[in-house]
């Protein structure tokens, strides 16, 4: 019931890992325990708990499962416009059942004109009552129990509150701001006593993984790799395929690495091959999630990181495969469906086939076997790309700006969210579009650049 877990391989080398340590060590210090999931990886270890974090969300549990009150209230610019909330919050778990379900609608808060916001909004007020007793529900029958929570920052945690002796997990956020944009409603509608501390920069980090392996019995998780720390990396977890590694070091010598294993089946559509002309038909035809795995890897670039689709189609001409593209179910909006990923076959003789898979994803076509998979009517696509330049060369013409700001992934530079309408044109007229825009500046003496890199 809370947000976000470890993978099952990686809780793996938790309980290992944890199991090995001497009878003595009864007491464990997690640090920044964001959801709780490597207490609850040892939960039933017979192990002391004991945990820190600096988030609203993280310290309403981490109070709870300690035995605590919650000290918790609605902000006074807030309190006019929540007042309904008063009588859930109760300083327990009526208190923490606010919080969580919070965390789904609070952002919607203030947005009430747009129509979706404004309908979940009053599904969710209409249903609270129901909603928090179930919720209520569950958190009482959590098994987990801490024996004491900090809401501080882990380096001062480390450094104040945990004996020398003692055993530490901790896997600290990837990305700076990780967590502050996740829950940045709930601190914008609660106080609570906030902790200050630093942004964990890599200077901070530097600190805590000193804190962390200078004790006997410790546990890492990092994204990224530490040359001194070589003698002690006991594993490595790549979760999804091209997906972000996690390296485990620890004081324990037992190893283990783990890769996805991702499930292909062949596309038996031949490729356009450099040197070959284009046809006549351009046309699109629905791949399983095996076929369009196969297509992914083959062609989309490897800095991407993959999401699961909703669906996912082949771009062909005549009978040749000239790209894919796949879209995810709405989340936000009902009526716009998510472009998850769009890309051509390469190399070929036409160095702006990545519009023509645009052409075919905006299509009527396309529109059609989108709210019939989807069960909706879809009107609207949105997209992020993530690139070094502010906009991006494979949109820009067919899709809208709608916003540029500072990547989250530090291997770009700026994150630029697009949107279009759906069902602009048929197929044909966007294949006939295309030819007379942009298929004149075929080439067909060599292999092309990507586009769309």
């Amino acid at each position: 019931m809370f947000h976000g877990s470890i993978p099952t391989d990686l809780r793996a080398i938790i309980h290992e890992h944890a199991g090995t340590w001497p009878g003595q060590a009864t007491d464990v210090y997690v640090g920044c325990s964001g959801n709780f999931t490597i207490e609850r990886v040892l939960a039933h270890s017979g192990l002391t708990l004991h945990s820190c974090d600096v988030q609203l969300y993280s310290s309403a549990i981490g109070w709870y499962l300690a035995g605590g009150t919650l000290p918790i209230s609605l902000r006074d610019e807030s309190a006019e416009e929540l007042a309904w909330l008063e009588p859930y919050m109760d300083g327990r778990a009526g208190t923490l059942a606010v919080i969580m379900l919070g965390s789904r609608w609070l952002q919607w808060v203030g947005r009430e004109q747009h129509p979706y916001y404004g309908r979940m909004l009053r599904a969710y007020r209409d249903q609270f009552e129901r909603l928090h007793a179930q919720t209520v529900a569950k958190i009482e029958t959590l098994p987990l129990r801490l024996g004491s929570y900090q809401a501080m920052d882990v380096n001062e945690w480390l450094a104040t509150q945990v004996p020398e002796d003692a055993p530490v997990i901790t896997f600290p956020p990837f990305f700076a701001g990780d967590y502050e944009q996740q829950f940045a409603a709930l601190d914008q509608h609660f106080a609570w006593p906030e902790p200050t501390y630093p942004t964990l920069d890599d200077t901070a980090k530097a600190t805590l993984i000193d804190r962390v392996t200078s004790r006997r019995h410790f546990i890492l998780g990092l994204h990224f790799d530490v040359e001194e720390l070589t003698p002690y990396l006991r594993g490595q977890v790549q979760t999804a395929n091209r997906g972000v590694p996690i390296n485990v070091y620890s004081s324990v010598p037992r190893s283990r690495i783990v890769r996805p294993a991702q499930r292909l089946e062949p596309v038996t559509s031949p490729r356009l091959a450099p040197g070959r002309r284009l046809g006549e038909r351009l046309r699109i035809a629905p791949l399983t999630m095996g076929q369009f795995a196969t297509v992914r890897s083959q062609y989309m670039s490897h800095r991407i990181r993959p999401g699961t689709p909703t669906m996912a189609l082949a771009v062909l001409v005549d009978d040749a495969l000239v790209g894919a593209f796949a879209f995810s179910s709405p989340k936000y909006d009902p009526h716009s469906v998510y472009l998850l990923s769009d890309f051509p076959v390469a190399p070929t003789s036409y160095p702006r086939l990545a519009k023509l898979v645009l052409y075919a994803a905006l299509s009527t076509e396309a529109q059609f076997l989108a709210q019939r998979t989807m069960n909706g009517r879809l009107t609207h696509m949105t997209t992020t790309a993530f690139t070094e330049r502010p906009v991006s060369m494979k949109y820009r013409g067919l899709l809208s700006l709608r916003s540029r700001k500072d990547s989250t992934d530090p291997a770009y530079r700026y994150q630029l969210d697009y949107g279009s309408e759906l069902g602009r044109w048929s197929l044909a007229d966007g294949f006939a579009e295309w030819r007379r825009r942009h298929g004149q500046t075929e080439r067909l003496d060599g292999p092309e650049e990507d586009p769309a890199q």
